[in-house]
């Protein structure tokens, strides 16, 4: 398609146009900058003027992408229908697509991709909105390798769980059997072309040729199952295989789902805290992130063994008769604390009379316990208080309480850290919201002396 570059020039005076960024039968991407505020943009452009309904489309990509805002999807920030053109003004991804990339990537990088894609899905679709059209082309990557999904150009608005197609639309070569023989279509489209993508990423191939007779294709997508992927560990096949099933009740229930499974297969493979090295910075639901970080089993020493000198805290101060202060076993996270130090009978001031202790065993939430004292010597077992503390979104690794037992702090995998009011142990509440700015996992938090 030919456009006059001047004609575009004059409906955009606030920018200046760049290279030619890419071009099809229906249009084409320019880059740009914004004059006044110096940001890179680029400019989908499309004649007004061309076949019956593509105006109405093309308004129709710019109103979807202005109703969707998540970090793994292309921002929208002006439409103008000027002149005879069609112009989105957007944002400029400079990392290239996916099909430029995905011989470079390796499998980590390929799950990264599947898990940002998905999260745009499950964004998407939550808002009743379908993409219809995921393919390699369609993923871009931002400045800083932020996965990115794009071209709404086809989006379908959904009501429930399914929209009728209005005529074939979509990539042959990543159609869902539905899409083909234009029925029904869900969330459950967008998840098999996503399928496609990743099987083609993790076995270096696409599942049916591309190169084939396009009814072939078809044919293919309709009644042939998938080739195995025999070179792809267990886990990560089973979820790739199950969203190219060819009845789309028996793929994954929605995008959050398949994201979910992947997390979970991702890990069992490459085991935790995987996709760091990946350097595709990732934005993913907490439920998702969850899956990343699958809890440990908790760590409990015998009743019996006595704690180690080194894992005693500094001495806290009671009423009279009291327990003493919290502690905590100087070992690897996750850990559980079994008892508190023998008694210091120096003034407590948790109500109650109670010892607060911390258990990590759940992994992402903790636990206030007490021990009270059965004898001179003896102790009880420790018992919960209240309900756990939640909020973590991955293992927590690190605990302390300020020199007052008034305020809990504890560090997670999640690279955050939350405080907490123990002033009432049964009734703990968080302080504020969560500390951020750590770029890994918070393994050690301390207060100072003055708390």
């Amino acid at each position: 398609m030919i456009i006059d570059r001047e004609r575009v020039a004059a409906a955009l005076p606030g920018y200046t146009l760049g290279a030619e960024l890419g071009a099809g039968a229906f249009g084409l991407v320019l880059a740009g900058e914004h004059r006044r505020m110096g940001r890179p943009v680029a400019v989908k452009v499309m004649r007004a003027e061309g076949p019956e309904g593509l105006a109405v489309s093309f308004d129709g990509e710019a109103r979807t992408l202005g109703g969707l805002d998540h970090p793994h999807i292309v921002r929208a920030y002006d439409y103008l229908d000027v002149d005879g053109l069609c112009l989105v003004v957007m944002e400029l991804l400079p990392g290239g697509t996916l099909t430029r990339r995905r011989a470079d990537l390796s499998a980590p990088q390929a799950c990264a991709v599947g898990l940002a894609v998905a999260a745009a899905l499950d964004h998407a679709h939550t808002r009743g909105v379908l993409h219809r059209d995921i393919k390699a082309d369609n993923i871009l990557f931002a400045a800083d390798d932020t996965v990115k999904v794009t071209d709404f150009g086809i989006a379908k608005i959904f009501e429930g769980s399914a929209a009728s197609a209005s005529g074939l639309a979509g990539t042959p070569q990543y159609m869902a059997p539905e899409q083909i023989e234009t029925g029904r279509l869900g969330p459950a489209t967008d998840i098999y072309a996503l399928g496609i993508v990743l099987y083609r990423l993790l076995t270096g191939r696409a599942p049916f040729d591309p190169r084939q007779p396009i009814q072939a294709l078809w044919r293919q997508h309709l009644t042939s199952p998938p080739p195995p992927m025999d070179d792809v560990p267990g886990p990560l096949a089973e979820v790739v295989l199950t969203a190219l099933a060819k009845d789309p009740a028996d793929r994954q229930a929605d995008a959050r789902v398949f994201a979910v499974d992947l997390a979970h297969a991702a890990t069992r493979v490459h085991g935790s805290d995987w996709t760091g090295p990946t350097g595709l910075p990732l934005h993913l639901p907490d439920q998702v992130r969850r899956a990343l970080h699958p809890p440990a089993p908790a760590v409990t020493a015998p009743a019996a063994d006595p704690l180690p000198t080194s894992a005693k805290t500094p001495a806290g101060t009671g009423d009279a008769g009291d327990a003493g202060e919290p502690t905590v076993l100087a070992a690897p996270p996750p850990v559980t604390a079994l008892s508190p130090a023998p008694p210091r009978r120096r003034r407590w001031r948790l109500p109650a009379a109670v010892c607060a202790a911390i258990a990590l065993a759940a992994a992402v939430t903790i636990t206030l316990l007490t021990t009270l004292p059965t004898t001179a010597a003896g102790w009880s077992h420790p018992k919960p208080l209240g309900q756990p503390l939640t909020g973590h979104t991955a293992a927590v690794t690190s605990v302390a309480f300020s020199p007052d037992r008034h305020t809990l702090a504890t560090g997670s995998r999640d690279h955050t850290v939350r405080l907490w009011n123990v002033t009432t142990p049964t009734g703990p509440q968080p302080l504020g919201q969560p500390l951020t700015g750590h770029s890994a996992a918070v393994t050690s938090v301390a207060f100072s002396p003055d708390g």
